[in-house]
């Protein structure tokens, strides 16, 4: 089986990451969220599994019938998708709200039903998403994302595109004094303004970081103004999450609204600027739409580069795999196994770790403990960088290594 190198990996992602002169986006997923533990070990925001059986949890506590209807969604799901997680789910329950008639009833639940349905899993996740200050630990990984970023000086701003509808990003930059910019302007009830994410002229300058909740956001509502109109606005975060977006729901407003916003601003940043950089972290490309984008930009943008990093290593017939075989400029990093100019292989040092790279490769790379009489197994080991703690780490060793 071929083998790569972590070292020269390491490397070649430490330069993009120290070089101010790369466009650079960051597609962060759920992964980033649950990488964080509160003072007593417990994961802050839970991961899309464990969120997935707070809602069913929440949804069985209206009623058997509720239960039935649980069970009959999530089987439909799987059948459709061959598995099952609660943005599908999400989807699937706004899908039947939609095509429903009045005296319609779809997995046992009339149109009243299905809301009380939607409504629990939007309340379960607006909750666990926004998680109490005490909770909160001082230090983030995303407190290192935050340093990095204003550390760096670049032509074109960096831009964070996520899904997740936790705050952590935003308290990360603003603990860390960075300014910021969403795509909400104004200062009472800041409002979303779709045009400032068409028109670069209409957006603060590059020193501010672009941030972009493509899912949606525990502090985002609906409100409604004096003539009788309504607007998506930015609010406190004590609402029951009615602009949780990940689902065909984001299509049924005009295409000013944030989800299509955003997936435009992601295909513009990836295809109209040279040598452009995407990494992504905590994502496991769950969004077919944001996969779409990004695959497309692949296709006919040879210079566009995008490297995945993988908390684990995808399955072979991942799509993700798949297409990073077919395409020398999509590089995936999994935890022992990697695809790098369309070849897949099992990572393997070309030397051993001394003292000499140990400065360099321990944070990014796990290497295994030499066995006695055994030289092989000090050249094999785990990529850490897909998680997020040691991404974190590894951005503060560049930080400090700019003086």
């Amino acid at each position: 089986m071929a083998t790569h190198d972590p070292r020269r990996e390491v490397e070649k992602l430490r330069s993009l990451l120290a070089s101010h002169d790369k466009p650079i986006a960051l597609l962060i997923g759920a992964g980033a969220s649950c990488a964080v533990s509160d003072p007593s070990g417990e994961p802050l925001i839970p991961a899309i599994a464990p969120l997935g059986q707070l809602c069913e949890e929440a949804v069985r506590a209206l009623g058997a019938k509720y239960g039935t209807a649980w069970e009959s969604i999530s089987a439909d799901v799987e059948a459709k998708h061959k598995y099952s997680n609660i943005e599908l789910i999400l989807t699937a329950v706004r899908l039947k709200m939609a095509a429903a008639g009045p005296y319609d009833t779809l997995a046992g639940l009339d149109v009243p039903g299905l809301g009380e349905f939607e409504a629990a899993i939007r309340r379960t996740i607006a909750r666990v998403a926004r998680p109490d200050d005490s909770r909160v630990p001082q230090s983030l990984p995303h407190h290192a994302l935050a340093r990095w970023i204003r550390r760096t000086d670049r032509p074109t701003p960096i831009e964070i595109f996520t899904t997740n509808y936790d705050t952590l990003i935003e308290r990360g930059l603003e603990d860390e004094r960075v300014a910021t910019f969403d795509g909400f302007v104004g200062s009472r009830q800041p409002f979303f303004h779709s045009q400032s994410l068409r028109h670069d002229e209409l957006a603060p300058g590059r020193q501010w970081v672009r941030l972009w909740k493509i899912h949606g956001s525990v502090n985002w509502s609906w409100v409604t103004l004096r003539d009788g109109s309504r607007r998506i606005a930015r609010v406190p975060e004590d609402g029951e999450g009615e602009l949780i977006l990940p689902s065909a729901h984001k299509y049924d407003e005009s295409r000013k609204q944030p989800y299509v916003a955003m997936l435009e601003r992601l295909h513009r940043v990836l295809t109209e600027r040279e040598d452009g950089i995407l990494i992504t972290l905590g994502y496991s490309f769950g969004d077919e739409h944001i996969n779409s984008v990004i695959f497309d930009a692949l296709d006919v943008r040879d210079r566009l580069h995008v490297f995945s990093l993988q908390f684990n290593d995808p399955h072979d017939d991942h799509d993700l795999i798949s297409r990073a075989k077919s395409r020398s400029n999509l590089v995936v990093y999994g935890r022992h196994h990697a695809v790098v100019g369309g070849v897949s292989g099992e990572w393997r040092l070309h030397e051993p770790v001394d003292r000499r790279l140990a400065p360099l490769m321990d944070i990014p790379f796990d290497s295994d403990a030499c066995l006695p009489g055994d030289d092989n197994h000090s050249l094999t080991g785990g990529f850490r960088l897909g998680d997020f703690k040691w991404f974190a780490r590894f951005l503060d060793t560049i930080v400090g290594s700019y003086g």
